[in-house]
C-alpha cells in the first residue's frame, strides 16, 4: 500500500509540475493563449488539501486528482472555454476530496 501511495503522490506531483511548465510556456513565452492563473493556483491548493487530509491513508485519491488535472488540461487543449473547464475541474477535484475524506474517515 505504501508503494501505491508513493506512486500516486508521484503522479500528482508530475501532473502539477507539467501543468506549471505549460503555464509558464503559455503565459511567459506567449506561444499560445494565456492559461488561467486561478485554475493553476486552485489545482495546487486542492492537491495540498488532498495530501494533507487523506494522502497518507489512501492512494486512489492521489491518482484521481492527477486524472482531474489531466482532464482539465485536455479540455483546455481541445478549445473548451476556460470558465467551463475550470468549473469541471473544481467540481471533479472537490468531489474527489469529499469522497476520499468520507471513505478515509469511515475506515478509522
Amino acid at each position: 500500500m505504501r508503494a501505491a501511495r508513493l506512486l500516486g503522490g508521484l503522479a500528482l506531483l508530475l501532473a502539477l509540475l507539467g501543468w506549471s511548465a505549460w503555464f509558464a510556456i503559455c503565459n511567459v513565452y506567449e506561444f499560445a493563449p494565456d492559461l488561467d492563473p486561478l485554475a493553476l493556483v486552485g489545482g495546487w491548493l486542492l492537491s495540498a488539501v488532498l495530501v494533507w487530509r487523506v494522502g497518507r491513508r489512501a492512494a486512489w485519491p492521489l491518482f484521481a486528482l492527477a486524472a482531474c488535472i489531466g482532464l482539465y488540461l485536455l479540455l483546455i487543449h481541445r478549445g473548451l472555454a476556460q470558465g467551463v473547464a475550470l468549473s469541471v475541474f473544481m467540481v471533479a477535484g472537490i468531489g474527489v476530496i469529499a469522497v476520499a475524506f468520507r471513505s478515509v474517515t469511515r475506515q478509522h
